[in-house]
């Protein structure tokens, strides 16, 4: 007699790429939670600098403020991608099921083990090292063993989804004809396949040279987050929401009845995701950088914003010919795209105006804004594509107006937190501030005191969107309403195919 598989043997087991989806959407939502609580409690601090208040020394203070940019990046937004892709991308080739199901699944529970581990590492005094090694070095490496982990996950997850798009679609679907949100996941993953194993060896230098013996060069707490701080700055930011580009495509399109020239959508996300490339950018293995190499940071820097400019105006004849022809019913996720749009335009101007030397920004508050405006466009961007493929998801009916009200919450924190912390880096605040007027290098002017605080009225809607977002997402997972099945009436792939079946 054969055994029927259990409860939990069918969790960890299942290679349907809709429960693989869900697993990452839940589990990148906890991740952008933690990183919220992370990031007000850091706000919270700066309120007053005078001395650690909510922590104890600077170096705690150090723990929380990586944590929240290392949570945000790796165990929240680009899992965010990853898991929409999931469920959207097989669906849009017409592939019965991703390629290397078994792949994608264990790849998904090697970045969850890794995103654990790097939560625990974070709160048990470790992360990835303190300015001045007041960190437990045992939980130090432990973080940098969840990094790993994540990157292998994360790695993993985006071959299987390359793979299905290159591989695994149907006869007679040009690769330059695939829609425009599986083209942002081909060029995103691509890079980030490019980018991630570089992240994944300067984790190994650190973690190598920490362990058994005092540290040589690399694996000195002091500096080891400067040796991987170029993955959650500027430029490489831009590629971990690259894929919102083509959320913006599709809902775009979709809503106004109309598309743009597929060539230069193709063209105008290519070029996108080039300018994301960082890996390059790691001033902690420069040794008096040439004249040449200067130069191309610097280009480096501005040519995003032409690209963004340029992918607008593919879309924008869109929208100005067809907007008699909107669909009233798509208001929700026209929104939320179109302010992931701004929120992207607005993180490349701030991160070009990083490498102006006179302004001296490069070290100042404003790199937290360029972060918070870049990824946050990304986690709104994931809100638009809830709303637009919510129902494919959930297989429930999608409250548009709930969306929308959570939408607009987190833009509002993440406006207010990105403006202040601008504003507030042309007054002299350091990026990291420590718990002293001194390390903040602030000239302690009201002024400063004033933006500080409306930082922190940022960063707390921003927790209040993010926590909106939970209860709606698990109000419509429970939710008893039936999905309509194809709710903009579309002929399109993804909604023309039924439910997925399992793969064993």
């Amino acid at each position: 007699m054969k055994n029927e598989s259990t409860v939990v043997e069918r969790i960890v087991t299942t290679t349907d790429s809709g429960t693989l989806s869900r697993y990452w959407i839940i589990s990148a939502m906890v991740g952008l939670l933690f990183s919220s609580v992370t990031g007000l409690l850091v706000s919270l601090e700066r309120i007053d600098l005078s001395a650690a208040n909510i922590f104890s020394t600077a170096d705690e203070v150090f723990q929380f403020w990586s944590a929240h940019r290392v949570s945000l990046v790796l165990i929240a937004v680009l899992p965010l991608m990853i898991g929409l892709a999931t469920l959207v991308v097989p669906r849009q080739v017409g592939a019965s099921r991703l390629v290397f199901p078994r792949m994608s699944a264990f790849s998904f529970w090697v970045w969850l083990f890794g995103a654990l581990i790097i939560i625990i590492g974070f709160l048990a005094n470790g992360g990835v090292g303190t300015p001045d090694a007041g960190s437990e070095s045992q939980s130090v490496a432990l973080t940098f063993v969840g990094v790993l982990l994540a990157i292998v996950g994360l790695c993993g997850a985006s071959t299987s989804l390359l793979t299905t798009i290159v591989a695994g679609r149907i006869p007679g679907l040009a690769l330059l004809e695939i829609p425009a949100f599986s083209w942002s996941v081909l060029i995103a993953g691509t890079m980030w396949i490019a980018t991630l194993p570089v992240l994944a060896a300067n984790v190994v230098l650190i973690y190598v040279d920490m362990r058994g013996r005092e540290p040589v060069n690399f694996g000195s707490e002091q500096v080891a987050w400067e040796q991987i701080s170029w993955a959650f700055t500027h430029p490489q930011v831009y590629l971990w929401v690259l894929p919102l580009l083509g959320v913006v495509a599709e809902i775009i399109s979709a809503a106004f009845k109309g598309k743009p020239s597929n060539a230069l959508l193709a063209i105008s996300i290519g070029l996108m995701g080039l300018a994301g490339f960082g890996a390059y950018a790691q001033t902690y293995f420069d040794l008096g950088t040439p004249v040449f190499e200067e130069a191309f940071s610097i280009i480096h820097a501005f040519v995003a914003i032409p690209y963004v400019l340029f992918f607008i105006a593919v879309i924008a004849p869109v929208v100005v010919k067809n907007r008699k022809q909107f669909d009233k019913r798509a208001i929700t996720p026209v929104v939320l795209a179109a302010l992931s749009v701004v929120f992207l335009f607005q993180g490349v101007i701030v991160g070009a105006l990083h490498v102006i030397g006179p302004l001296e920004l490069a070290t100042r508050s404003t790199v937290t804004s360029q972060i918070v405006l870049t990824l946050g466009a990304g986690v709104l961007a994931f809100m638009a594509a809830f709303a637009w493929w919510g129902e494919l998801l959930t297989g429930k009916s999608i409250s548009q107006q709930k969306v929308l009200i959570t939408g607009i919450i987190f833009h509002l924190g993440v406006g207010l937190f990105a403006i202040a912390d601008f504003l507030v880096g042309f007054t002299g605040q350091n990026d990291f501030t420590g718990a002293s007027e001194f390390a903040a290098g602030t000239d302690s002017s009201n002024w400063g005191d004033a933006l500080n605080i409306i930082s922190l009225i940022g960063s707390s809607l921003f927790m209040v969107g993010v926590i909106s977002a939970v209860a709606v997402g698990c109000q419509h997972a429970f939710s008893k309403t039936p999905a309509e099945g194809n709710p903009w009436d579309l002929e399109t792939l993804e909604w023309a195919v039924g439910e997925k079946e399992e793969v064993a």
